[in-house]
């Protein structure tokens, strides 16, 4: 007998690939929108015009392949209905083209539809997670990731530092040299922000953390690569995703010292703001692999199975008629 699967929520597979989908489309667009609202304040042409370019395809990505492909998928999701198909294909037709030419798809406000989005993102990673607890997975593929993944988390962080207390300084104040910049902030409000260096020790101090609790984990058969992977991914969107907190006070220092532009000047907060929406859509995605079934469900099944639903095989020494008594005697005929 089919059991029914362990979540109730998106517990079919192509409803919960139709709303991964979707997800995965607000989040990028919504990401694509905050970059190009930073693109113009940047200070060289040759980065305004990359970092536009890119954020153009993430926008590209989500409302022309990612949004009707989870309209498609969540529409058709259930029971196969001719109106069910022309629903989906109408919807998966129509949804980017409004998108495209109401300006939805540019509008500020999808930010907030964004943190939504970002939600039931992280719901449908916590159920991927949970139903692949317990797979087994070699120890030296996990090491493998956990290098992986962790030095990319860390070359994010280098490269937030520098943007924060480096890169972005000095294309707000080009005149002056990064040493006269911190003098005069130092100057005028006696210590320099925090900030960076808090989100910066945090972020690593979390890298090495999960990195041994990741290697301990798999020899003992508790973390899998599935999980470090997904772990990983989140760690550098999470990271990514706080970066304007770290740099929120110094950049009103800057601002209010020498009249700058109050935001970015330069383009690597939000190339990494796209590296850290494009880390959270493939842990999205990552979870619609089919878990591989263990024989804990098998006998789990078994056990859920109705008792008129289950046959049992016959036992040794019995045949099809008994040698005696009226139960054994053959049905009588009728002409």
């Amino acid at each position: 007998m089919t059991r029914m699967p362990r979540n109730g929520v998106f517990a079919g597979r192509r409803a919960r690939a139709g709303a991964s989908f979707l997800a995965v489309a607000v989040v990028m667009a919504a990401t694509s929108v905050s970059v190009d609202l930073a693109v113009p304040g940047f200070a060289s042409a040759a980065q305004r015009t990359i970092v536009g370019t890119l954020s153009d395809v993430i926008e590209v990505v989500a409302v022309w392949g990612a949004l009707p492909l989870g309209l498609l998928l969540l529409i058709t999701a259930g029971e196969p209905r001719a109106w069910r198909r022309w629903t989906a294909v109408v919807a998966a037709v129509a949804a980017p083209i409004a998108v495209q030419f109401t300006g939805v798809g540019d509008s500020p406000f999808l930010i907030l539809l964004a943190l939504a989005a970002a939600v039931g993102g992280y719901a449908i990673i916590a159920l991927g997670l949970s139903e692949r607890r317990g797979d087994p997975s070699r120890t030296d593929r996990v090491a493998i990731a956990v290098a992986v993944l962790a030095a990319a988390e860390l070359a994010v962080i280098a490269l937030g530092t520098l943007h924060l207390l480096v890169w972005n300084p000095m294309a707000a104040v080009p005149e002056l040299s990064l040493a006269q910049i911190y003098g005069i902030l130092v100057e005028q409000y006696g210590v320099i922000d925090g900030g960076p260096f808090v989100w910066a020790l945090g972020a690593t101090l979390a890298t090495v953390a999960g990195s041994i609790v990741a290697i301990q984990g798999s020899r003992r058969g508790l973390v899998t690569t599935h999980d470090v992977v997904t772990v990983g991914l989140l760690l550098i969107h999470a990271t990514t995703f706080f970066l304007w907190w770290a740099g929120f006070a110094i950049g009103l220092n800057l601002a209010d010292a020498f009249a700058a532009v109050d935001g970015d000047v330069s383009s690597v907060g939000s190339l990494l703001a796209l590296v850290g929406a494009s880390c959270l859509a493939a842990a999205i995605l990552l979870q619609l692999r089919r878990a591989p079934v263990r024989d804990d469900d098998t006998a789990s099944a078994r056990d859920d199975d109705e008792p008129g639903d289950r046959v049992d095989p016959p036992r040794a020494g019995d045949s099809g008629a008994d040698s005696g008594g009226p139960e054994g005697a053959p049905t009588a005929v009728t002409p």
